[in-house]
């Protein structure tokens, strides 16, 4: 076979969820019409601080998302280091199978980290051209923001960029750089996740304490943020918070009717989020630390400590009926 496309696949642009990886996983998910739910009902965040003071986002899942997969009827082969790439990909695609590698963006030709960034980065491949030499890839444009699309990358720019990856990175004996994928309808069993809300709360419920030492780590923030002074580093971090309470808010948006003031909570939280983050902006473009701007970001911080207090009471009350605890 010279040429051949798995139909029916699309891009995941509706959030950014953990890492790029997911991104990519989605679309498979939906093709075979199971639910991203499951997913973004597992995990839970808590706010931490990076060794020089900022703040950071950190993940627990309560089941590894591959039990989830199984699950949902989708079965993965998984090889650490593919020597044979470009055939290994054909064959898998032949049989329906998507592709996801792992590739270093430095290497690829079009994209502005280009000879220029080191980073992490996978690609959906659903389909090749042979007498091309080419594969239909789904990946993002940009690396920081949703703008998956269909893609045409030439076989020597894919393996180039596995080869910088596992050169580059090298990774450890637990990572896998390439997955294919199948679906198995006997396979398939809601049994776990069927009733959404159940199911988040219970998976919540083991995570309380972490939140809650999430919230005093946001509150050493607020009380060493005026000296913090590398306002990129600033923005960044932000940027990642925002990134996760958008998850959490979608999330709980697709079981709103069971906790609808969770949701409104996690509304007012975003966006103080979002006021911080425009007055951090502010402060890069001004270049300086302005008094006024740090005021205004801490009084954001204060409400949105008060509001995620606010939030964990009501999670922990809810989490508590449903595990027969309160």
């Amino acid at each position: 076979m010279t040429v051949k496309q798995i139909s029916g696949i699309h891009p995941y642009n509706d959030l950014f969820y953990r890492s790029c990886f997911f991104n990519c996983f989605f679309p498979i998910v939906k093709l075979h019409d199971q639910e991203v739910a499951p997913y973004l009902l597992n995990d839970q965040f808590a706010y931490g601080l990076t060794e020089d003071g900022f703040l950071q986002i950190d993940w627990m899942s309560t089941h590894d998302p591959e039990k989830i997969m199984n699950l949902q009827g989708i079965q993965v082969e998984k090889i650490k280091h593919c020597a044979n790439l470009i055939e290994k990909v054909k064959q898998d695609v032949t049989l329906n199978r998507p592709v996801i590698v792992w590739v270093d963006p430095y290497v690829q030709r079009g994209r502005k980290e280009y000879l220029t960034t080191h980073s992490r980065h996978s690609i959906l491949i659903t389909g090749f051209h042979e007498n091309q030499q080419t594969f239909h890839v789904f990946e993002n444009r940009h690396l920081d923001n949703l703008s998956y699309e269909h893609q045409v990358l030439p076989y020597t720019d894919v393996q180039k960029g596995y080869d910088t990856f596992h050169e580059y990175f090298q990774p450890n004996d637990q990572f896998y750089s390439y997955a294919a994928f199948h679906f198995d309808p006997k396979k398939v069993s809601t049994e776990l996740f069927d009733q959404k809300t159940a199911y988040f709360l219970r998976n919540m419920h083991g995570q309380l304490d972490a939140i809650e030492k999430g919230i005093t780590a946001l509150e050493t923030f607020y009380e060493q943020f005026p000296q913090l002074d590398d306002i990129e580093k600033l923005v960044a971090s932000f940027n990642q918070v925002i990134n996760t309470k958008k998850v959490e808010l979608y999330r709980l948006s697709l079981i709103k009717e069971d906790l609808p003031e969770m949701m409104r909570l996690m509304e007012r939280i975003l966006a103080e989020w979002e006021k911080a983050r425009h007055q951090a902006a502010k402060l890069l473009f001004s270049g300086d630390m302005s008094s006024r701007y740090q005021a205004n970001i801490k009084a954001s911080l204060e409400q949105i400590i008060h509001d995620e207090k606010n939030w964990l009471e009501a999670l922990a009350i809810k989490c508590k009926r449903e595990c027969g605890v309160l």
